[in-house]
């Protein structure tokens, strides 16, 4: 996907996002970083079809996304938004899965038929929560609801086809999950990356955006202030003048790590 010179403000207040050209493409992961107000999630509400309106234009596969029907879009593209509501929690988790299949259906076509299942079992296994199939929304935890929500989009894309040219996008993927679960998702979004899947992902979590992408975008009042591979753009220099924070970035055999000090001192202080 790409976006050509895109600006986009809420009503007439100002920028949210200012001229922002970049690609994102060939099956990388990316993640996207910045404070609080910095334009990440009007970004990705753009990329993934919420929020139209916008200044510029954004292509995908080569063609402006408005030159695509919806449904073809929906099987290409995949969102997880920060913020998700399942409506009925009485709904079976397959049942709620099965939502994701509607890309692939006719307009009458409500059945759920072998293919379906298969791929709802996929998903679930990928993300190790085939045991929540007996289970309902209501009785799942946060962080569970947060696993059933990124299975759905996986359903979506259809996980057990190519998935070269398809792209999943996720904001704030690690909301509510423990720390074992963050990292369980990162390596599952690496696998679905090394299987061709582009993915793109707004994290607060530095040290996962270093460890875990290939790119990153980094973002600073609507600005996009810096782009490249994730160890070249997360830098002490950069942490220090876009967030604020001192910090010592250790490299250990290519897997790196951000220790945090206090501003006030700073790490030779105190």
């Amino acid at each position: 996907m790409s976006l050509d010179s895109v600006s986009f403000s809420y009503g007439k207040s100002a920028y949210a996002l200012k001229n922002i050209s970049l690609d994102v493409t060939g099956g990388g992961i990316y993640s996207v970083v910045g404070r609080n107000g910095s334009g990440k999630s009007t970004l990705v509400k753009i990329m993934s079809g919420v929020y139209k309106g916008y200044e510029g234009a954004v292509s995908f596969l080569g063609k402006p996304v408005e030159s695509y029907d919806r449904k073809f879009l929906a099987r290409h593209i995949a969102y997880v938004p920060q913020e998700n509501s399942p409506g009925d929690l009485n709904l079976p988790v397959p049942d709620f899965l099965s939502f994701g299949r509607y890309a692939y259906k006719g307009f009458t076509d409500f059945r759920t038929g072998p293919a379906d299942r298969k791929i709802t079992e996929e998903a679930l296994s990928l993300l190790g929560i085939s045991g929540f199939s007996g289970k309902k929304l209501s009785e799942l935890s946060g962080g569970e609801r947060q696993k059933v929500f990124i299975a759905i989009a996986l359903v979506q894309l259809d996980i057990t086809s190519d998935l070269s040219g398809k792209m999943l996008i996720v904001d704030e993927p690690l909301t509510f999950l423990d720390v074992n679960y963050q990292f369980e998702i990162f390596n599952v979004l690496t696998k679905l990356n090394n299987s061709g899947l582009t993915v793109l992902a707004v994290t607060h979590d530095l040290n996962i955006a270093i460890k875990y992408t290939k790119n990153t975008l980094l973002f600073d009042k609507g600005s996009l202030v810096k782009s490249g591979p994730s160890g070249e753009i997360i830098t002490e220099e950069s942490l220090s003048k876009y967030f604020m924070i001192n910090s010592q970035i250790v490299n250990f055999e290519n897997d790196f790590h951000i220790n945090f000090f206090p501003t006030k001192h700073g790490k030779d202080g105190i």
